[in-house]
């Protein structure tokens, strides 16, 4: 019996992981970059993969240089 619990966690581990991965390979993934660093976004709208790419690329950015998107794909 502890063999068969055993196994049907494992699988419902593995169908999990697999559709973390789906989801992953449907999402945008963007990369801001400035001079000093960059940052990198994934969500599943464009806009809001960018936005965080952009907010990630801002918070390792020295004051006065300017972060931009260089990279949006699916």
């Amino acid at each position: 019996m502890r063999l068969a619990r055993t196994s049907f966690l494992a699988a419902l581990i593995g169908l999990g992981l697999v559709a973390v991965s789906a989801q992953e390979a449907a999402a945008w993934q963007c990369t801001a970059r400035s001079r000093a660093a960059m940052g990198w976004g994934v969500s599943s709208s464009r806009s809001s993969a960018s936005q965080r790419a952009l907010r990630e690329c801002a918070v390792r950015t020295p004051r006065g240089m300017m972060c931009r998107i260089t990279r949006c794909r699916r």
